[in-house]
């Protein structure tokens, strides 16, 4: 159906590099750095006294200047916080946001685990970007926006809306991710590892499974709530991976194959509308590697069954396979979010093994 792009990693945690219009800009770095740990450096000894971070799985604090967010601006925080996540059923937004201005900022909110901060410093010459990881709580990201004033913040914040949110949402799927390292179903794993040759984790309440030919599905079995995984391999020619048609190909022979409905005449597709399929898709950077990540829509053909699904394909290079990880959800009264979420921390713990 398109094309979704999905920004690189904007900064580098070990040098921490903030991203802005002029990276020479020193005074405004030090700002930023000073802004971001300011509520740190009331403790005198951060490490002792780091506390967990605490709201929701999805919870966004952002924090904004009275001046920003009655102006226009106030229409691109929006749209990069409240707008719908690609690839659902229905509109729901990236983030649960929690919104409070600048001078309401308190110690009650210092420990939120994901929180975004937008003023203006007229002391500044550019805008710019800056990121901390952990400051007082963990784990925790705080990303913070900032311009000498409101025609370079409007610019600023438009062209790196996408890059802004892409930060926001891949640490929360690695908090996501480092829960399911902590809590999994071991017998899945291993399941995994058997028939696939390679490690992923679940979370613990996906207990029910399924082999078949390099392919485990593995799910809660549930009416609503439902939450699937499965992980396959394929043949490898060499080729670009970021291929749509050939992925809906793959997947709905494979999924033809392992995942039937009760009849005859039903199994597992992707979902088509005009008859095209309903996808976004592109190459995301995950832990340093590049992997083909495709989010769409599933449904039973000839039955009354389907949901979204969330794919990401990785190449093992050395044993000339793709390696497809998918989770799906069915939970038809219900939004689907967070639960698509949980799935696509739970692929991201994937471990390719090589021999």
């Amino acid at each position: 159906m398109g094309k979704f792009s999905f920004p690189p990693l904007p900064f580098s945690e070990k040098e921490g590099i903030f991203v802005g219009e002029n990276r020479t800009d020193m005074r405004a770095l030090s700002i930023l750095i000073l802004l971001s740990c300011l509520v740190s450096c009331t403790f005198k000894d951060k490490k002792a006294r780091i506390v967990a971070s605490k709201g929701l799985p999805s919870e966004l604090l952002l924090v904004v200047d009275d001046k920003v967010w009655q102006s226009d601006i106030a229409d691109t925080l929006k749209a990069i916080t409240q707008g719908s996540v690609p690839g659902l059923m229905q509109d729901e937004p990236y983030f649960k946001t929690v919104r409070i201005s600048s001078r309401h900022y308190t110690q009650t909110y210092t420990t939120f685990h994901s929180k975004l901060f937008v003023h203006l410093d007229s002391s500044q010459k550019s805008a710019m970007i800056g990121v901390s990881r952990d400051v007082v709580a963990k784990p925790q990201i705080e990303v913070t926006v900032a311009a000498p004033n409101l025609d370079m913040l409007r610019r600023f914040l438009s062209e790196k809306a996408l890059y802004i949110r892409g930060l926001i949402d891949d640490a929360q799927l690695e908090m996501r991710s480092a829960q399911i390292h902590k809590h999994y179903n071991r017998d899945i794993s291993r399941k995994f590892a058997s028939v696939v040759g390679h490690e992923m984790k679940v979370p613990e309440q996906v207990r029910a499974s399924k082999t078949g030919k390099d392919f485990v599905w593995a799910g809660t079995n549930l009416n609503e709530k439902d939450l699937n995984v499965v992980l396959y391999t394929l043949p490898w020619d060499g080729k670009d991976v970021a291929d749509e048609e050939k992925f809906v190909a793959c997947r709905d022979s494979v999924m033809r194959e392992n995942i039937p409905g009760s009849r005859e005449d039903q199994w597992m597709q992707t979902t088509k509308v005009d008859g095209s399929p309903v996808l976004f898709s592109g190459i995301q950077d995950i832990h340093g590697e590049k992997v083909y990540m495709v989010r769409g829509l599933w449904e039973m053909r000839n039955g009354a069954l389907g949901g979204p699904f969330v794919s990401l394909t990785r190449i093992d290079s050395t044993n000339n396979k793709l390696v497809v990880a998918e989770g799906f959800v069915y939970s038809p009264s219900t939004d689907k979010r967070d639960l698509l979420r949980t799935l696509e921390a739970s692929l991201r713990t994937l471990h390719i093994a090589t021999k």
